[in-house]
Protein backbone atom coordinates (compact mmCIF):
# COMPACT_ATOMS: atom_id res chain seq x y z
CA UNK A 1 0.00 0.00 0.00
CA UNK A 2 1.14 3.58 -0.64
CA UNK A 3 0.91 4.77 2.66
CA UNK A 4 3.40 1.97 4.31
CA UNK A 5 5.95 3.46 1.62
CA UNK A 6 5.96 6.49 3.29
CA UNK A 7 6.09 5.46 6.62
CA UNK A 8 9.13 3.33 6.03
CA UNK A 9 10.87 5.62 4.47
CA UNK A 10 10.17 8.21 6.86
CA UNK A 11 10.91 5.61 9.84
CA UNK A 12 14.63 5.00 8.44
CA UNK A 13 15.36 8.39 6.35
CA UNK A 14 17.87 10.73 8.35
CA UNK A 15 15.53 13.24 9.94
CA UNK A 16 17.00 17.08 9.17
CA UNK A 17 17.40 17.32 13.43
CA UNK A 18 18.83 14.60 15.33
CA UNK A 19 16.64 14.95 17.96
CA UNK A 20 13.85 13.93 16.72
CA UNK A 21 16.25 10.57 16.25
CA UNK A 22 17.15 10.87 20.03
CA UNK A 23 12.75 10.48 20.30
CA UNK A 24 12.10 8.05 17.77
CA UNK A 25 14.76 5.46 19.98
CA UNK A 26 13.08 6.87 23.53
CA UNK A 27 10.20 5.56 22.36
CA UNK A 28 10.77 2.62 20.85
CA UNK A 29 12.85 1.54 24.09
CA UNK A 30 9.86 2.68 26.12
CA UNK A 31 7.70 0.52 24.59
CA UNK A 32 9.56 -2.70 24.32
CA UNK A 33 11.06 -2.24 28.50
CA UNK A 34 7.39 -3.01 29.55
CA UNK A 35 6.83 -5.43 27.26
CA UNK A 36 9.72 -7.39 28.35
CA UNK A 37 8.98 -7.24 32.14
CA UNK A 38 5.11 -8.63 31.19
CA UNK A 39 6.26 -11.40 29.70
CA UNK A 40 8.93 -12.19 32.22
CA UNK A 41 6.27 -11.43 34.85
CA UNK A 42 4.02 -13.87 33.71
CA UNK A 43 6.24 -16.59 32.95
CA UNK A 44 7.43 -15.69 36.67
CA UNK A 45 4.16 -16.11 37.74
CA UNK A 46 2.98 -19.40 35.91
CA UNK A 47 6.59 -20.96 36.95
CA UNK A 48 5.77 -20.21 40.35
CA UNK A 49 2.37 -21.17 40.42
CA UNK A 50 3.65 -24.97 38.53
CA UNK A 51 6.08 -25.20 41.63
CA UNK A 52 3.38 -24.94 43.98
CA UNK A 53 0.83 -27.69 41.81
CA UNK A 54 4.43 -29.85 41.43
CA UNK A 55 4.97 -29.32 45.58
CA UNK A 56 1.03 -29.99 45.98
CA UNK A 57 0.83 -33.36 44.44
CA UNK A 58 3.12 -34.64 47.54
CA UNK A 59 0.22 -34.42 49.93
CA UNK A 60 -2.85 -33.45 47.07
CA UNK A 61 -3.65 -36.96 45.46
CA UNK A 62 -5.63 -36.26 41.90
CA UNK A 63 -8.30 -37.23 43.05
CA UNK A 64 -9.79 -38.29 46.77
CA UNK A 65 -12.88 -40.46 47.60
CA UNK A 66 -14.00 -39.43 51.44
CA UNK A 67 -17.02 -39.66 53.04
CA UNK A 68 -19.85 -37.24 53.35
CA UNK A 69 -21.07 -38.63 56.86
CA UNK A 70 -18.10 -39.70 59.83
CA UNK A 71 -14.87 -39.78 59.85
CA UNK A 72 -14.14 -42.92 58.57
CA UNK A 73 -15.73 -45.60 56.48
CA UNK A 74 -15.33 -49.87 55.76
CA UNK A 75 -13.42 -50.51 53.26
CA UNK A 76 -15.26 -53.18 51.72
CA UNK A 77 -17.81 -50.39 50.87
CA UNK A 78 -16.26 -49.10 48.02
CA UNK A 79 -15.60 -51.41 45.09
CA UNK A 80 -11.91 -51.14 44.33
CA UNK A 81 -11.99 -52.84 41.25
CA UNK A 82 -14.05 -51.07 39.46
CA UNK A 83 -13.09 -47.71 40.48
CA UNK A 84 -9.52 -48.35 39.17
CA UNK A 85 -10.79 -50.15 35.93
CA UNK A 86 -11.77 -46.25 34.84
CA UNK A 87 -9.95 -45.08 31.94
CA UNK A 88 -7.62 -43.00 32.79
CA UNK A 89 -6.87 -44.40 36.75
CA UNK A 90 -3.40 -45.22 36.84
CA UNK A 91 -3.52 -46.41 40.44
CA UNK A 92 -5.56 -46.32 43.55
CA UNK A 93 -4.72 -46.29 47.65
CA UNK A 94 -6.55 -46.32 51.30
CA UNK A 95 -5.22 -44.50 53.83
CA UNK A 96 -6.96 -43.27 57.01
CA UNK A 97 -6.24 -40.29 59.36
CA UNK A 98 -6.51 -38.77 62.32
CA UNK A 99 -5.20 -36.21 65.07
CA UNK A 100 -2.92 -37.78 68.23
CA UNK A 101 -0.44 -37.02 70.35
CA UNK A 102 3.16 -37.77 69.73
CA UNK A 103 5.61 -38.04 72.61
CA UNK A 104 9.49 -37.90 72.08
CA UNK A 105 12.75 -36.71 73.72
CA UNK A 106 10.64 -35.12 76.95
CA UNK A 107 8.61 -33.37 74.41
CA UNK A 108 4.88 -33.79 73.43
CA UNK A 109 3.09 -32.32 70.57
CA UNK A 110 0.12 -32.97 68.54
CA UNK A 111 0.25 -34.38 65.13
CA UNK A 112 -1.90 -35.46 62.21
CA UNK A 113 -0.79 -38.99 61.21
CA UNK A 114 -2.01 -40.94 57.90
CA UNK A 115 -1.84 -44.24 57.81
CA UNK A 116 -1.06 -45.36 54.09
CA UNK A 117 0.19 -48.61 52.33
CA UNK A 118 2.90 -49.05 50.08
CA UNK A 119 1.11 -48.33 47.17
CA UNK A 120 0.32 -44.70 48.76
CA UNK A 121 4.21 -43.50 47.10
CA UNK A 122 2.73 -44.76 43.95
CA UNK A 123 -0.07 -41.99 44.35
CA UNK A 124 2.19 -39.36 46.28
CA UNK A 125 5.09 -38.47 44.65
CA UNK A 126 7.05 -37.70 48.01
CA UNK A 127 10.30 -39.77 47.34
CA UNK A 128 12.39 -36.82 46.23
CA UNK A 129 11.61 -34.66 49.37
CA UNK A 130 13.37 -37.60 51.55
CA UNK A 131 16.22 -35.60 53.39
CA UNK A 132 16.96 -38.75 56.14
CA UNK A 133 16.19 -42.17 56.09
CA UNK A 134 13.85 -43.79 53.79
CA UNK A 135 10.00 -44.00 53.06
CA UNK A 136 10.22 -48.12 53.03
CA UNK A 137 10.43 -47.90 56.44
CA UNK A 138 7.18 -46.98 56.96
CA UNK A 139 6.35 -51.11 56.66
CA UNK A 140 8.60 -51.72 58.82
CA UNK A 141 6.74 -49.96 62.04
CA UNK A 142 8.40 -46.90 61.50
CA UNK A 143 7.30 -43.03 61.35
CA UNK A 144 8.51 -40.88 58.62
CA UNK A 145 7.75 -37.16 59.58
CA UNK A 146 8.26 -33.82 57.70
CA UNK A 147 11.37 -31.81 58.82
CA UNK A 148 9.36 -29.34 61.50
CA UNK A 149 7.11 -31.91 62.89
CA UNK A 150 10.39 -33.86 63.97
CA UNK A 151 12.34 -30.86 65.18
CA UNK A 152 9.18 -29.54 67.43
CA UNK A 153 9.66 -33.26 68.99
CA UNK A 154 13.19 -33.05 69.52
CA UNK A 155 13.69 -36.20 66.61
CA UNK A 156 16.78 -35.06 65.17
CA UNK A 157 18.36 -38.53 64.67
CA UNK A 158 16.72 -41.82 62.85
CA UNK A 159 15.51 -44.15 64.94
CA UNK A 160 14.85 -42.01 67.51
CA UNK A 161 12.19 -43.54 69.19
CA UNK A 162 8.41 -41.91 69.13
CA UNK A 163 5.25 -42.32 71.02
CA UNK A 164 1.90 -42.17 69.90
CA UNK A 165 -1.20 -41.52 71.52
CA UNK A 166 -4.87 -41.71 70.72
CA UNK A 167 -8.62 -42.17 72.26
CA UNK A 168 -9.11 -45.60 72.63
CA UNK A 169 -12.79 -45.07 71.66
CA UNK A 170 -14.07 -48.71 72.79
CA UNK A 171 -12.51 -48.72 76.42
CA UNK A 172 -13.17 -45.15 77.28
CA UNK A 173 -14.55 -44.75 80.71
CA UNK A 174 -14.87 -41.56 82.95
CA UNK A 175 -14.04 -43.42 85.95
CA UNK A 176 -10.74 -44.61 84.60
CA UNK A 177 -9.46 -42.13 82.00
CA UNK A 178 -6.33 -43.62 81.67
CA UNK A 179 -7.95 -47.27 79.88
CA UNK A 180 -9.18 -45.22 77.37
CA UNK A 181 -5.79 -44.43 75.77
CA UNK A 182 -4.38 -46.54 72.94
CA UNK A 183 -0.77 -46.47 72.62
CA UNK A 184 1.68 -46.99 69.95
CA UNK A 185 5.47 -47.13 69.94
CA UNK A 186 7.33 -45.96 67.03
CA UNK A 187 11.08 -44.63 65.82
CA UNK A 188 11.88 -42.14 63.32
CA UNK A 189 12.34 -43.71 59.86
CA UNK A 190 12.87 -40.66 57.78
CA UNK A 191 12.66 -37.30 57.44
CA UNK A 192 10.75 -34.96 54.54
CA UNK A 193 11.94 -31.71 53.66
CA UNK A 194 9.67 -29.81 51.30
CA UNK A 195 7.68 -26.66 51.40
CA UNK A 196 6.30 -25.14 54.84
CA UNK A 197 2.89 -27.15 54.34
CA UNK A 198 4.79 -30.09 53.43
CA UNK A 199 6.96 -29.78 56.27
CA UNK A 200 4.82 -29.17 59.12
CA UNK A 201 1.76 -31.62 58.04
CA UNK A 202 3.65 -35.48 57.11
CA UNK A 203 3.50 -38.20 59.57
CA UNK A 204 3.17 -41.06 57.93
CA UNK A 205 2.89 -44.73 59.46
CA UNK A 206 1.33 -47.93 58.13
CA UNK A 207 -2.26 -48.30 57.57
CA UNK A 208 -2.04 -51.70 59.95
CA UNK A 209 -0.68 -49.81 63.19
CA UNK A 210 -2.66 -46.57 62.59
CA UNK A 211 -5.59 -48.44 62.42
CA UNK A 212 -4.30 -50.61 65.37
CA UNK A 213 -3.75 -47.30 67.78
CA UNK A 214 -7.16 -45.52 66.79
CA UNK A 215 -9.24 -48.92 66.87
CA UNK A 216 -10.41 -48.65 63.68
CA UNK A 217 -10.11 -52.01 62.14
CA UNK A 218 -10.56 -52.14 58.27
CA UNK A 219 -11.77 -48.44 58.21
CA UNK A 220 -10.54 -45.94 56.04
CA UNK A 221 -10.59 -41.94 56.18
CA UNK A 222 -10.55 -41.82 52.15
CA UNK A 223 -9.41 -43.55 48.89
CA UNK A 224 -6.16 -41.08 47.01
CA UNK A 225 -6.35 -41.59 43.23
CA UNK A 226 -3.72 -40.88 40.53
CA UNK A 227 -4.71 -40.26 37.29
CA UNK A 228 -3.15 -39.96 33.92
CA UNK A 229 -1.41 -36.97 32.75
CA UNK A 230 -3.47 -36.09 29.92
CA UNK A 231 -6.75 -37.47 31.15
CA UNK A 232 -9.52 -34.85 31.83
CA UNK A 233 -10.10 -35.26 36.18
CA UNK A 234 -13.56 -33.78 35.79
CA UNK A 235 -14.95 -37.11 33.51
CA UNK A 236 -12.83 -39.28 35.81
CA UNK A 237 -14.73 -37.89 39.30
CA UNK A 238 -17.93 -38.24 37.60
CA UNK A 239 -17.59 -41.92 36.32
CA UNK A 240 -16.22 -42.68 40.27
CA UNK A 241 -18.56 -41.22 41.82
CA UNK A 242 -21.41 -43.34 39.51
CA UNK A 243 -19.18 -46.27 41.10
CA UNK A 244 -18.69 -45.01 44.59
CA UNK A 245 -22.46 -43.53 44.93
CA UNK A 246 -23.75 -40.67 46.43
CA UNK A 247 -22.56 -40.88 50.45
CA UNK A 248 -19.05 -40.15 48.95
CA UNK A 249 -18.24 -36.65 47.92
CA UNK A 250 -15.26 -37.09 44.52
CA UNK A 251 -12.17 -34.51 45.32
CA UNK A 252 -10.60 -33.31 42.05
CA UNK A 253 -7.34 -31.23 42.89
CA UNK A 254 -9.00 -28.38 41.73
CA UNK A 255 -12.17 -28.79 43.84
CA UNK A 256 -10.29 -29.02 46.99
CA UNK A 257 -8.48 -25.67 45.48
CA UNK A 258 -11.37 -23.71 43.96
CA UNK A 259 -10.70 -20.65 46.32
CA UNK A 260 -6.95 -20.66 46.00
CA UNK A 261 -7.17 -21.25 42.15
CA UNK A 262 -9.71 -18.51 41.85
CA UNK A 263 -7.04 -16.38 43.70
CA UNK A 264 -4.38 -16.86 41.38
CA UNK A 265 -6.64 -16.23 38.60
CA UNK A 266 -7.25 -12.80 39.92
CA UNK A 267 -3.78 -12.58 40.76
CA UNK A 268 -2.37 -13.14 36.99
CA UNK A 269 -5.52 -11.24 35.63
CA UNK A 270 -3.91 -8.12 37.73
CA UNK A 271 -0.63 -8.72 36.62
CA UNK A 272 -1.91 -8.04 32.97
CA UNK A 273 -4.02 -5.32 33.87
CA UNK A 274 -1.24 -3.41 35.70
CA UNK A 275 1.28 -4.14 33.13
CA UNK A 276 -1.24 -2.90 30.84
CA UNK A 277 -1.31 0.40 32.25
CA UNK A 278 2.27 0.36 32.07
CA UNK A 279 2.76 -0.25 28.82
CA UNK A 280 -0.20 2.11 28.20
CA UNK A 281 1.63 5.10 29.97
CA UNK A 282 5.12 4.14 27.93
CA UNK A 283 3.15 3.97 24.54
CA UNK A 284 2.45 7.91 24.92
CA UNK A 285 6.22 8.16 24.06
CA UNK A 286 5.15 7.30 20.61
CA UNK A 287 2.90 10.50 20.73
CA UNK A 288 6.01 12.99 20.96
CA UNK A 289 8.15 10.52 18.36
CA UNK A 290 4.81 10.89 15.82
CA UNK A 291 3.99 14.55 16.68
CA UNK A 292 7.89 15.75 15.73
CA UNK A 293 7.83 13.86 12.71
CA UNK A 294 4.62 15.40 11.64
CA UNK A 295 6.11 18.95 12.54
CA UNK A 296 9.23 17.98 9.92
CA UNK A 297 7.01 16.79 6.99
CA UNK A 298 5.21 19.79 7.23
CA UNK A 299 6.12 20.18 3.61
CA UNK A 300 5.61 16.92 2.53
CA UNK A 301 2.34 17.20 3.68
CA UNK A 302 1.55 20.28 2.13
CA UNK A 303 3.13 18.96 -1.61
CA UNK A 304 0.99 15.74 -0.98
CA UNK A 305 -2.25 17.95 -1.12
CA UNK A 306 -1.15 19.80 -3.64
CA UNK A 307 -0.75 16.70 -5.40
CA UNK A 308 -4.16 15.81 -4.89
CA UNK A 309 -3.19 13.14 -2.01
CA UNK A 310 -6.49 12.57 0.56
CA UNK A 311 -6.54 13.26 4.18
CA UNK A 312 -7.17 10.10 4.75
CA UNK A 313 -4.07 8.91 3.01
CA UNK A 314 -1.81 11.47 4.79
CA UNK A 315 -3.66 10.22 7.94
CA UNK A 316 -2.86 6.65 7.55
CA UNK A 317 1.42 7.68 6.62
CA UNK A 318 2.12 9.00 10.00
CA UNK A 319 -0.68 6.37 11.70
CA UNK A 320 1.72 3.74 9.92
CA UNK A 321 5.07 5.52 11.12
CA UNK A 322 3.51 4.96 14.81
CA UNK A 323 2.42 1.74 14.59
CA UNK A 324 5.87 0.62 12.89
CA UNK A 325 7.93 2.14 15.94
CA UNK A 326 5.26 0.26 18.84
CA UNK A 327 5.39 -2.86 16.38
CA UNK A 328 9.41 -2.46 16.35
CA UNK A 329 9.51 -1.71 20.41
CA UNK A 330 7.20 -4.65 20.90
CA UNK A 331 9.06 -7.39 19.04
CA UNK A 332 12.13 -5.89 20.76
CA UNK A 333 10.29 -6.17 23.92
CA UNK A 334 9.18 -9.70 23.29
CA UNK A 335 12.44 -10.98 22.19
CA UNK A 336 14.07 -10.25 25.03
CA UNK A 337 11.61 -10.99 27.68
CA UNK A 338 11.36 -14.31 25.88
CA UNK A 339 15.36 -14.32 25.99
CA UNK A 340 15.60 -13.91 29.52
CA UNK A 341 13.07 -16.53 30.14
CA UNK A 342 14.62 -19.00 28.49
CA UNK A 343 17.83 -18.16 30.18
CA UNK A 344 16.14 -18.31 33.56
CA UNK A 345 14.81 -21.57 32.72
CA UNK A 346 17.83 -23.45 31.29
CA UNK A 347 20.33 -21.90 33.20
CA UNK A 348 18.96 -20.42 36.47
CA UNK A 349 20.91 -16.91 36.86
CA UNK A 350 18.74 -15.26 39.12
CA UNK A 351 18.90 -17.58 42.58
CA UNK A 352 16.37 -17.42 45.61
CA UNK A 353 17.96 -16.56 49.13
CA UNK A 354 17.64 -18.16 51.59
CA UNK A 355 18.08 -21.77 51.26
CA UNK A 356 14.73 -22.50 49.83
CA UNK A 357 14.27 -25.82 47.87
CA UNK A 358 14.17 -24.08 44.53
CA UNK A 359 17.40 -23.20 43.85
CA UNK A 360 16.36 -20.34 41.41
CA UNK A 361 13.00 -18.43 40.85
CA UNK A 362 11.09 -20.95 38.59
CA UNK A 363 9.88 -19.56 35.24
CA UNK A 364 7.39 -21.59 32.45
CA UNK A 365 7.29 -19.41 29.09
CA UNK A 366 3.25 -19.68 27.86
CA UNK A 367 3.11 -19.00 24.17
CA UNK A 368 -0.60 -17.53 24.57
CA UNK A 369 1.03 -15.64 26.93
CA UNK A 370 3.67 -14.17 24.99
CA UNK A 371 1.17 -13.74 22.02
CA UNK A 372 -1.73 -11.73 24.41
CA UNK A 373 1.63 -9.56 25.33
CA UNK A 374 2.25 -8.38 22.25
CA UNK A 375 -1.44 -8.16 20.80
CA UNK A 376 -2.54 -5.64 23.86
CA UNK A 377 0.85 -3.87 23.46
CA UNK A 378 0.61 -3.19 19.26
CA UNK A 379 -3.52 -2.36 19.80
CA UNK A 380 -2.15 -0.08 22.22
CA UNK A 381 0.42 1.65 20.14
CA UNK A 382 -2.04 1.82 16.54
CA UNK A 383 -4.55 3.57 19.69
CA UNK A 384 -2.23 6.13 20.54
CA UNK A 385 -1.17 6.43 17.10
CA UNK A 386 -4.41 6.79 14.98
CA UNK A 387 -5.86 9.26 18.12
CA UNK A 388 -2.35 11.33 17.99
CA UNK A 389 -2.58 11.65 13.96
CA UNK A 390 -6.45 12.80 13.74
CA UNK A 391 -5.79 15.44 16.56
CA UNK A 392 -2.49 17.26 14.86
CA UNK A 393 -4.48 16.45 11.34
CA UNK A 394 -7.92 18.63 12.22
Amino acid sequence: MLWSRFALRYMFSPKSHSVINIIAWVSLVAVAVPTAAMIILLAMFDGLTESIEELNTAIDADIEIVTQRGQTFHEESIDFESINAVEGVVCLTPYIEQSVMASATGRQYPINIRGVEPTYFDVMALDSYVARGSLDAIASGDIVLGVSLASSLGAYGIGTEIELFALNRKQLSTLLPTSGISKLKTRLGGVISANNQINESVALVSLESAQQLLNYANRISGIAIKIAPDSDPERIADEISAIAGEEYDILTRERKNASINAILRMEKFAIVLIGALIALVATFAIVGSVVMLMTEKRRDIATLRAMGASQQLICNIFVGEGVLLSTAGTLLGALLGVGFTLIQKYWGVVKIPGGSILESYPVSLSGVDVVIVIALVMAMGTLISTLTVRSKLR
